[in-house]
C-alpha cells in the first residue's frame, strides 16, 4: 500500500480506500485477515491512530470485523435485495436465492391498541385494534433484521393462533384468509439502534440501521399489512432500477 502525503485527501481514506477495493474486487476474500495496524504503519509510514481510523471507518461500513486477540478480516458479503424481486418473493426464498440460509423467529403475536400511526395507515375506525407480530430474520443464524407488523384484527384475529415461524406472512394471508397483498408502498430510511433494536439484533446500541416502512394493499386498495422493518446497516444494502419513466413523475 502506499499513500501520498502531498494529496488533499486524509492519509486515513487513502488507506481505506485502498483496502475498500481490495475487499470489493475480491482480492481480499471474506475470512482473510487485513494487514495489522502495525503493518499499515510500516507500508504506509503513517500513525497508529492513522491506521486505526481506515480499519474503523471498514469496521463502520460492515466490509470487516475485529477479533479480539487475533486481528481484522473481511466480512461475508453483505445480503443485497433488489427491489424488482423483494416484494414478490418470500422473504426465506429471496435471500436463499442471494446464497445464504434464511430463518425466522417469532418473538410476540398479540392483538393490540394501534398507535396513531398504524390507525392512520389502515384506515382503523377508532375503537378497531389490530394483530401484532414481530419477528427476527436471521441469516446464516445471525439477526439481519426486526420486523413488527401490525394487521386489522376484524380480517386477521385467527393470526395469533398460528404457527408463523418461517413461513411468509403474505402466503398465509393468501391461503388462509383469501386477502392477497397486490402491491405495497415502501419507505425506507435511515436512524441509529436503541436499547430494544440493539439487544435483538446483536449490535451496539447507536448503530447505523436501515428502517424500512411498508404499507401492503389489496388489488382494490385496502390496506392489509402495515410493517416497520429495522435492518442492521452493516449487513444491509440495496438496489432500486429507475427508469427514465419513474424519474418523469417527479416533474
Amino acid at each position: 500500500m502506499r499513500v501520498n502525503p502531498e494529496s488533499p485527501v486524509p492519509l486515513y481514506y487513502q488507506i481505506y480506500q485502498e483496502l475498500r477495493r481490495e475487499i470489493l474486487s475480491g482480492r481480499l476474500k471474506p475470512g482473510e485477515p487485513l494487514p495489522s495496524e502495525a503493518q499499515i504503519c510500516a507500508q504506509c509510514g503513517v500513525s497508529r491512530m492513522t491506521a486505526r481510523l481506515a480499519l474503523s471507518q471498514l469496521v463502520n461500513e460492515g466490509l470487516v470485523v475485529r477479533k479480539r486477540g487475533k486481528g481484522t478480516f473481511v466480512a461475508s458479503p453483505k445480503a443485497t435485495f433488489r427491489e424488482e424481486a423483494f416484494f414478490f418473493l418470500r422473504y426465506t426464498d429471496l435471500v436463499r436465492f442471494l446464497g445464504f440460509a434464511a430463518s425466522s423467529k417469532v418473538l410476540g403475536k398479540s392483538i393490540a391498541e394501534p398507535s396513531d400511526e398504524v390507525r392512520e395507515a389502515l384506515r382503523l375506525e377508532p375503537e378497531e385494534k389490530v394483530v401484532c407480530i414481530v419477528r427476527l430474520r436471521l441469516i446464516d443464524e445471525q439477526p439481519m433484521a426486526l420486523e413488527t407488523s401490525f394487521l386489522p384484527s376484524r380480517f386477521f384475529s385467527r393470526l395469533v393462533d398460528m404457527d408463523l415461524t418461517d413461513k411468509s406472512l403474505y402466503q398465509v394471508l393468501e391461503e388462509e384468509f383469501s386477502l392477497a397483498p397486490a402491491y405495497a408502498i415502501d419507505t425506507v430510511e435511515l436512524s441509529t439502534a436503541g436499547p430494544y433494536e440493539a439487544k435483538e439484533l446483536q449490535i451496539k446500541e447507536g448503530m447505523p440501521i436501515v428502517l424500512s416502512t411498508r404499507v401492503a394493499y389489496s388489488a382494490q386498495d385496502v390496506p392489509l399489512v402495515f410493517t416497520k422493518t429495522i435492518h442492521r446497516g452493516d449487513r444491509f444494502r440495496a438496489v432500486v432500477r429507475c427508469s427514465r419513466k419513474d424519474l418523469e413523475a417527479f416533474k
